[in-house]
């Protein structure tokens, strides 16, 4: 199911709205989206101050990993709307994310049925969405990450975005990229195909983001199929990066959408995937805010990413009126 969605500012009452990760990639994108719309925003990391001062910003700093659960309900207080997004992934390439994540979830849950607000957002992962028309989830499919990887290799915005956040891993990316390209040129050396052989091989044996991703999948478990709390899961596409903010974009519901038809002797995903800016994940996940129309919903939003420029994988306070770094 897909709808097309247009950008509209301040459609309801300004909101206090908690953010926890309000200093992280997609975090820090909404809290400016949410702040341009005039809500009132509470910031909910261990180092909520990062993302700059502005009047309407209410920094709120606790290690969600640290404190107890009653303690953690304490920090909810006094909001309309809670969104999750919460990343261990900023532990860096190679940590074990599989369990802490879960944990960390269960956590943010149980704090938030001592002290619930009117609507619980959590953004997840792409690969939990299912491969169009089945009941297979898109990270359990052995083509994905494969499919994934080249595809991200084709993109200059999202290796330096890796290459911002997560060092080596960007740099492997962007060197597997250039060997693809001398590749398709026909121009490839020997070092070239061993680049890509081995990175490859790599990821058909354990993707390094892969525990990541899979324990995405798994917390959608805590939400499915549950009514006795407001909540919507939401899982931007799987090309999620910088990019132009272009006020549009199009939902999905538990699938992810993918581009034209399967090619005969490729994989389901292949030049498939679909992508969405940071910008645009952001309005959309702020009209949901304001409007409720994806209520105990499971949901994708994805748009046009064909402007591929490197853009900033944080953005601060000092782009609303009145904020400050």
């Amino acid at each position: 199911m897909t709808s097309l969605l247009f950008y509209s500012i301040m459609s309801s009452k300004p909101l206090r709205v908690g953010v926890i990760g309000p200093a992280g990639f997609g975090g820090s994108y909404l809290t400016v989206e949410l702040l341009n719309r005039g809500h009132t925003v509470i910031g909910i990391s261990r180092n909520p101050e990062k993302v700059g001062k502005h009047p309407r910003y209410i920094p709120r700093p606790v290690d969600v990993d640290q404190v107890s659960i009653e303690e953690l309900s304490e920090v909810f207080d006094g909001l309309d709307v809670l969104v999750s997004e919460f990343g261990p992934h900023t532990a860096g390439p190679g940590a074990l994310l599989y369990m802490p994540l879960l944990e960390s979830v269960r956590k943010i849950l149980l704090a938030y049925k001592l002290r619930p607000a009117s609507y619980f957002i959590f953004v997840g992962g792409a690969g939990s969405l299912h491969v169009p028309g089945t009941n297979i989830s898109c990270v359990d499919h052995p083509d994905f990450f494969l499919a994934y990887r080249r595809a991200i290799s084709t993109s200059l915005a999202h290796i330096a975005y890796m290459e911002e956040r997560l060092g080596i891993m960007g740099t492997s990316l962007r060197r597997y990229r250039e060997a693809r390209l001398a590749e398709s040129s026909g121009i490839t050396t020997e070092e070239d195909r061993t680049v890509i052989a081995d990175y490859e091989k790599q990821i058909r044996a354990k993707d390094n983001a892969s525990d990541f991703i899979k324990a995405g999948r798994t917390t959608y478990m805590f939400f499915e199929d549950r009514k006795n709390f407001d909540w919507s899961f939401v899982s931007p596409s799987a090309l999620y990066r910088p990019g132009k903010r272009t006020g549009k974009y199009e939902i999905s519901v538990d699938e992810m959408v993918l581009l034209g038809e399967q090619q005969e002797g490729k994989d389901v995903f292949e030049g498939r995937l679909t992508g969405i800016s940071v910008s645009d994940m952001a309005i959309a996940i702020a009209n949901e805010i304001e409007q409720k129309k994806l209520v105990w919903k499971h949901w994708s939003a994805w748009g046009d990413i064909s402007e591929d420029m490197p853009a900033p994988a944080y953005v601060f306070l000092d782009a609303v009126e009145g904020g400050s770094r």
